[in-house]
């Protein structure tokens, strides 16, 4: 390993080069592990968020689009069941709306990187009192298109003079920030005391393969940061209330991921994808097993299933399943 420059999220000296990745091409970015902080992360890219926003070629930027759609769908017809229904079914909402559904119902509320609004429209129906922020204006006009003008940019006075915030939460958007620790004392100085942030983070330990440099599902230059569990209690735990949780993938795709592990699978560097073209990007063998082993993990899978035996595999971490909860303390101003 190459010694190189302090580490981006702790400032520590002790960082080593692992590899490089370039999912996209002309996004090449190096990928580099801190011992002190345990974190893995590349280089950050201010201007890439509206380039993804815009671009046709991220498969999961088209499923955010999607998910708004669905989202105004059930908004203008009032369905608020529906609505909470289609949300909860991914983990990381779940997460946000359960906590916040146990908020006195005048609770202030943040939603930071809040897209194209599809959660915080959750919380407009549900006649809460939430601004969502974000740093894209296309993302931004999307919002506002969908379910009115509960939205800003998050660089404007607005975001502020909201402040002090009961709840402020973010989702997928820790890992893509060029300062991850700078952000959360922001946000947590614009709480009340006793108020709480709520967000989810990537986990390293989902890089599961031999010699699996990234997440293949969340790759550079979007998500440059990868967490591990204990992270946020080590580095803020002395200042706030840390809660972490980390979540498990369900048990027939954690056999997969145990299998792999036991075979000792070798990652495989993705091809290229473009951001200006209309065709998906291609992912690693994770995505595209060889047929062999696609046949082996569906008779694995089926026999499993048949036998109950996926139950008692042993639980492997989801890729955005660091859960945290921050509790800013009463006598803290």
């Amino acid at each position: 390993m190459i010694k190189m420059m302090n580490c981006r999220i702790c400032g520590a000296s002790s960082v080593t080069v692992a590899g490089e990745v370039e999912y996209y091409a002309g996004y090449a970015r190096q990928v580099c592990d801190c011992s002190a902080c345990r974190c893995r992360f590349t280089g950050h890219d201010d201007s890439i968020y509206e380039v993804l926003h815009a671009s046709s070629s991220v498969a999961y930027y088209n499923d955010y689009r999607d998910l708004a759609q669905q989202c105004r769908s059930l908004f203008d017809k009032r369905d608020r069941e529906g609505l909470r229904a289609l949300l909860r079914q991914t983990p990381k909402y779940r997460f946000v709306i359960d906590e916040l559904e146990r908020a006195p119902r005048d609770a202030r509320v943040l939603e930071v990187g809040c897209s194209r609004g599809y959660l915080t429209s959750w919380f407009i129906l549900d006649g809460r009192k939430i601004l969502g922020a974000d740093v894209s204006t296309a993302a931004l006009e999307g919002a506002r298109s969908n379910f009115g003008e509960h939205f800003v940019h998050a660089e404007t006075q607005a975001v502020e003079a909201g402040a002090p915030y009961d709840f402020i939460y973010h989702v997928g958007m820790i890992g893509c920030v060029s300062d991850p620790m700078q952000l959360t004392r922001d946000l947590l100085a614009m709480l009340k005391p006793g108020g709480s942030l709520l967000f989810n983070a990537p986990n390293l330990r989902s890089c599961y393969l031999r010699g699996q440099l990234w997440l293949d599902s969340a790759p550079p230059p979007d998500v440059v940061t990868l967490f591990t569990p204990g992270f946020w209690s080590q580095h803020l735990g002395s200042e706030v209330e840390v809660n972490e949780r980390e979540d498990m993938l369900p048990a027939e795709i954690g056999m997969n991921v145990g299998l792999r592990k036991l075979f000792r699978r070798r990652w495989n560097r993705p091809d290229l994808g473009s951001l200006s073209a209309t065709s998906n990007l291609a992912t690693s063998m994770r995505d595209n097993p060889k047929r062999l082993w696609q046949v082996f993990e569906r008779a694995v899978n089926k026999t499993g299933r048949v036998t109950g035996l996926s139950r008692l595999a042993a639980p492997q971490p989801s890729e955005f399943g660091l859960y945290v909860k921050m509790t800013k303390g009463t006598g803290v101003a």
